[in-house]
């Protein structure tokens, strides 16, 4: 059995104790500084950064000299915006000159390590935990009623199942791909093919598409018109992508106009991005089969939250690379699945 839930609540329960010690020093902690890039790859990063902190038996800490790009400073200042705290411990507990910097020719190995109790359930089955600690959203921003109302959203959508969820990236970040291995954002018909081998295989009854790029859901529509039916969050104030979704299709795009950076300047409303980026991965993890990017860590962070929902591994096909436990692109992937970052 891949899931084995009493294993799963139990490793849960671990990171709990680990990350709440009844008294907060360099014994029981350890601050670490993060790496402050697109919100689903800094979300991964500090994943694997937990699994290191509870594997030396301490909790992590983050360090607060730079704070995350997405918080939106109403009354909060980092992740707190958004996610319910992930340790007892504030950073000022512990002595800022011994923040530890995770350097990069040890995150191989280091996002690679399972503590020893868990280690026969594998390395991804690991980060699934990892991420279901962390990713536990504020009850007064997440539920019905709320801003992030997930249930509401997908009821206006008028969701038959089974739902394929299909991840189509074209703006900033699918430019790595590009630089990495000389070729181009992927084309639409990429995913179409894609589509089209789970429409034969599992016949769902809708598709939902989350994208950078608000044309998609439409050339989406018209190309599957007949086939599938075709749904996604309505444009309005959280949904408005017209600002990140064009100008990054070729490759050597200044780094002042990536979104991270556009938000740092305060060009771009943080709330606002935070939302959109969230609700879009809530609704994909609701779905039942996926059509993903994998070299991009908002499809990895969907894959995860959807098999943690659903309880159960799910059909997915990725159009442009393999599922990954560390936070960059995966090259020299190994049978085992380990693989070095590029």
């Amino acid at each position: 059995r891949f899931w084995e839930g009493v294993l799963f609540e139990e490793a849960l329960q671990e990171l709990q104790r680990t990350q709440y010690p009844a008294e907060c020093s360099g014994k029981t902690a350890i601050r670490m500084r993060f790496e402050n890039r697109g919100a689903a790859a800094t979300f991964n990063f500090i994943g694997g950064m937990l699994g290191y902190a509870y594997m030396q038996g301490k909790a992590l800490v983050l360090s607060n000299t730079d704070p995350w790009v997405y918080a939106h400073n109403e009354g909060c200042t980092d992740f707190e915006c958004y996610f319910l705290p992930w340790s007892s411990c504030p950073a000022a507990s512990l002595n800022a000159s011994g923040t530890f910097d995770m350097a990069r020719s040890t995150q191989e190995a280091v996002f690679s390590m399972v503590p020893r109790r868990f280690a026969r359930k594998g390395v991804f089955w690991w980060h699934l935990v990892l991420t279901s600690f962390l990713f536990r959203l504020r009850p007064d921003i997440a539920g019905p009623g709320m801003d992030l109302d997930v249930d509401a959203a997908i009821a206006s959508m008028r969701w038959e199942e089974p739902v394929l969820g299909v991840h189509v990236r074209v703006g900033d970040s699918c430019n790595k791909w590009a630089v990495h291995f000389n070729g181009a954002c992927l084309p639409l018909s990429e995913h179409l093919a894609a589509i089209r081998s789970i429409l034969l295989r599992y016949a769902p009854r809708t598709l939902f598409v989350a994208s950078d790029d608000a044309s998609v859901p439409g050339q989406l529509a018209r190309a599957l018109e007949g086939e599938v039916r075709v749904v996604w969050l309505e444009e309005g104030a959280m949904q408005d992508k017209s600002q990140t979704s064009s100008g990054f299709q070729e490759a050597g795009v200044p780094a002042a106009t990536w979104i991270e950076h556009r938000l740092q300047s305060g060009e771009l409303p943080k709330k606002q991005m935070a939302y959109q980026a969230l609700m879009d991965v809530l609704v994909l993890a609701r779905c039942s089969l996926l059509v993903l990017h994998l070299a991009s860590n908002f499809s990895r962070l969907a894959l995860n939250l959807a098999i943690i929902h659903h309880k159960r591994l799910l059909p997915y096909i990725s159009v442009d690379g393999p599922m990954c436990y560390h936070w960059q692109i995966c090259c020299q992937l190994q049978p085992d699945g380990t693989s070095t970052m590029c």
